[in-house]
């Protein structure tokens, strides 16, 4: 009863309210609501590792480009907890929200044109998701909002100021995401006269110039997020990439305001208005793009959220009207209505409630046994991103054949946890348990944990292939081991017994071909061995050596061509 009257009261209030004054009461709620839902939301493991990142503030990272990593930089100077990664993601929101709005509103903005704009923006389930959790999403959204915003303005008066604002606005969105790109690439091609202006030129060589720095980090690190993109992503085509692309889209959207969007972009083709067709171009063409690249892979539903901007602007425009107020009130409303409650939902539950959703538990019960000896995960990048977050204690991952490379590989933490004490904590249950290993049980998780005196990791030792040949039915390779670490390395040490094996992925498909045992000696610190392994030949596609621990199968060579192929 209580809740209807602070409603009946709000609505009387916003009846008499000046437009403008309405549109900031109603920011301010939406910024307060995704404050209230940082706060109590559990942290989603990836945002864990981006706060790792904005510990190590580089021009680049193996996954994304740096925004993020200033983002939770900024925020953890501030706030700790969820706040010290969220904060900022919750005001460039704020500012993401202003600036579609100047992007569209008239000069006498009505009241019903405010909550029009509020009703279309809050029923966008990703785009109101990105409003609190912190991915590189969050400032690719917000600087496409300013994109579209400087790009109105230039088409109303092409003025050197917002030519060079453009530049700088589009290299911001470089740095937060690659498929920025994407943004500029459907916008000129919706104004094919942007090629003749020289304005414009500057605009993209001033952007070219501010990205200079990422590249030169790309090149000094043999361009490991291209690789990650381009290459490591693809994957032997399958029907079901295609089919569910689409209903992936619904639920990023949400299906009415995507159908009417799609369908908005086909009866408005032909339109003359610039800004107009920019949105039309950048939403097609971005649907259809990830559409197509389905052939190499699956593609995240996440990948178009950036469309959520012009498509709030095309459906503001097209809903604001009188004979389609019917559209708004029973197609949109209700998805806006229901994501709202769910922001009212969330901080009501309680972080006590909410917490056992989350990894905090987990962490929790892993440093418990552990202490403070360094962890090493057998897992995934994100395990140790998440225990230093919620514990402050130190920890890195080993990558394997069977898992991608990540940021752990350029920082490269567990050089300095050779040869120490360590924890090596893994799944509970896996078809590659951990060697002498005990499986912890407790009320929030399972783990497996081994307590080792002297760590030997194997991820960094450098295999170089220097001859590889066909010898009837056996493939021989002389290869070349660099140990990079400060300490010996050992073929027969007691915890850590190495073997190597030739790995090879196809279509996604991985697997192995274990190399005869290798002979009982030492790698010296910093030092080379050369080695003769006479195998079974491998199919007609490229390979990898991989050293392996018994405790992680690591790849430590580039791919080597199949001499079969020749």
């Amino acid at each position: 009863m209580l809740r209807c009257l602070y409603i009946f009261i709000f609505c009387t209030f916003a009846a008499v309210m000046k437009p403008q004054r309405l549109f900031c009461i109603l920011l301010i709620l939406w910024v307060i609501a995704d404050l209230m839902v940082a706060i109590f939301t559990p942290l989603h493991a990836d945002e864990a590792y981006y706060a790792l990142y904005g510990r190590h503030l580089d021009w680049g990272y193996y996954d994304h480009p740096p925004m993020v990593a200033l983002l939770t930089a900024v925020s953890s100077a501030l706030f700790k907890g969820n706040l010290s990664v969220r904060f900022l993601t919750v005001l460039l929101h704020g500012g993401t929200l202003c600036l579609i709005w100047r992007s569209i509103v008239s000069e006498s903005p009505t009241r019903r044109d405010v909550l029009t704009f509020f009703a279309v923006a809050a029923s966008f389930v990703m785009f109101s998701v990105y409003g609190f959790v912190t991915t590189p999403d969050a400032p690719l959204l917000f600087f496409t909002a300013l994109f579209f915003f400087l790009y109105r303005r230039y088409l109303d008066k092409p003025a050197w100021p917002l030519a060079l604002a453009l530049g700088v606005t589009l290299a911001a969105m470089l740095y937060s995401k690659y498929m920025a790109v994407l943004v500029l690439g459907f916008v000129v091609l919706s104004n094919p006269k942007l090629l003749k202006d020289p304005k414009a030129w500057v605009a993209l060589l001033v952007a070219a110039v501010l990205f200079v720095p990422h590249i030169v980090w790309q090149f000094r690190n043999d361009f490991p997020s291209f690789q990650y993109h381009l290459a490591d992503r693809s994957r032997q085509f399958m029907l079901r990439y295609p089919l569910e692309y689409i209903p992936n889209q619904l639920l990023v959207f949400n299906p009415v305001c995507l159908a009417l969007a799609l369908w908005i972009c086909w009866k408005r083709r032909n339109t003359d208005d610039l800004f107009e067709r920019a949105g039309i171009f950048t939403i097609a063409g971005f649907i259809l793009f990830f559409w197509v690249m389905t052939v190499r892979g699956h593609a995240e539903p996440h990948w178009t959220v950036a469309v959520s901007i012009p498509m709030i602007i095309l459906l503001y425009r097209a809903l604001r009207t009188p004979e389609r107020r019917n559209l708004l009130v029973r197609g949109v409303v209700p998805f806006a209505v229901l994501l709202v409650l769910g922001r009212i939902v969330l901080p009501v539950l309680g972080s006590e409630k909410l917490h056992l959703i989350g990894n905090q538990p987990r962490m929790a019960d892993i440093q418990r046994y552990c202490g403070d000896t360094p962890v090493v995960f057998t897992t995934s990048f994100q395990d140790p991103s998440l225990y230093w977050f919620y514990t402050g204690k130190e920890a890195t991952v080993i990558s394997s054949f069977y898992s991608r490379r990540t940021q752990f590989d350029l920082w490269q933490s567990d050089l300095e946890l050779q040869g120490k004490r360590v924890c090596l904590v893994g799944e509970s249950e896996t078809k590659r348990p951990i060697p002498g290993s005990e499986i912890i049980r407790t009320p929030n998780t399972a783990f497996a944990m081994r307590e080792v005196e002297a760590f030997q990791g194997a991820n960094r030792l450098a295999v170089t292939v220097t001859k590889c040949r066909i010898d009837g039915d056996t493939m021989r390779l002389e290869m070349n081991i660099h140990n990079p670490y400060t300490l010996d390395y050992r073929f027969h040490h007691p915890d850590f017994p190495t073997v190597l094996f030739l790995g090879f992925i196809r279509d996604g498909f991985h697997d192995a071909i274990m190399c005869p045992e290798l002979p009982d000696i030492a790698i010296p610190a910093g030092g080379d061995v050369t080695l003769t392994q006479s195998v079974s030949p491998l199919p007609d596609f490229p390979f990898v050596v991989c050293v392996d621990n018994y405790v992680c199968r690591s790849v430590n060579s580039k791919p080597i061509k199949s001499p079969l192929t020749e």
